[in-house]
């Protein structure tokens, strides 16, 4: 088993110092690895490419962002993505900035050589909107807990298939070195990217083996597992007791929650300092870890 974490999107945004607006404007129009969609006097949007894949996404709109009272430029990519040219750009466009704050943040574990299509993936605290998709053979590929546009969503899916489907030549490859590939990512927004290093502990993950508990035990965490409207009927103490059960039982010899916790741990001085400098706040040293 294998894990590699790190942050596989990241949005900011910001106002641009009034001083800047030009200069900001230049670089937009001028920097020949920049394609810009539109621009005019008070809104632009442009980007930068690798193949067919848009790398920095890049935008402003000074009326609504005074219309809505909101930061009016906004920067999106993705971290594992960013070319030395990406950076450069990158850099001198922060330069430019106030105000800069990370409005999303999506965090992500990559689990080499396990297969998580039978693991228990479910909210501790209280229930959220849940959805799944299985393959032709009925084997989970993906599942999503949250609302497409909730603080907090958090997704489990089946990476080597998506690159093997989605991905190319060099994707192809790197998947093909592994039986398994699978990603429990946790997409964060607005205050709730301030929890980014404690965000797993709001999660059940391990593997579905309740073999060992009596039969009543078995139905009861089955109802919870794949029939949320049953399960809404049951009363809260009943409720209350079997997502007790199904926290703390342990499933299989291996935690795979608490190596996910260490893995993240052990590298958080790494993901601060990426947040530190995509945030402005510190000089940017070389290009960061990648994955595919």
């Amino acid at each position: 088993m294998e894990i590699t974490t790190s942050f596989d999107n990241i949005t900011i945004t910001a106002h641009v110092k009034e001083s800047k607006i030009k200069k900001l404007k230049y670089i937009i129009e001028n920097e020949v690895a920049i394609y810009v969609k539109r621009s005019s006097f008070d809104r632009f949007e442009a980007f930068t490419k690798s193949g067919n894949s848009e790398i920095l996404h890049i935008s402003y709109d000074k009326i609504k962002g005074q219309a809505f009272q909101a930061r009016p430029f906004r920067l999106e990519f993705n971290p594992n993505k960013l070319r030395d040219k990406d950076i450069s750009i990158y850099k001198d466009i922060i330069s430019l900035l106030y105000d800069i704050t990370i409005s999303r943040l999506d965090l992500a574990f990559d689990i080499f050589d396990v297969d998580c299509s039978k693991f228990v993936f479910e909210k501790l605290e209280r229930n959220v909107k849940s959805s799944y998709y299985l393959s032709a053979s009925g084997v989970l590929e993906t599942k999503y807990l949250g609302a497409r546009k909730s603080e907090k969503r958090a997704r489990l899916y089946n990476k080597k298939i998506e690159r093997t489907e989605n991905g190319g030549v060099e994707d192809n490859i790197f998947a093909s070195k592994y039986k398994h590939w699978w990603r429990l990512e946790f997409q964060l927004r607005s205050r709730s990217v301030d929890n980014v290093f404690e965000i797993i502990d709001e999660y059940i993950f391990k593997p579905q083996d309740f073999s060992d508990l009596s039969i009543d035990n078995q139905m009861k965490i089955s109802i919870f597992l794949n029939d949320k409207n049953l399960w809404g009927k049951l009363s809260r103490n009943t409720r209350s007791k079997y997502k007790k059960i199904l926290k703390n039982y342990s499933t299989n010899d291996i935690d795979y929650k608490s190596l996910l916790r260490k893995d993240l741990n052990e590298n958080r001085d790494r993901l601060e300092k990426q947040l530190r400098q995509y945030a402005g706040r510190e000089e940017f040293e070389m290009i960061l870890d990648k994955i595919k």
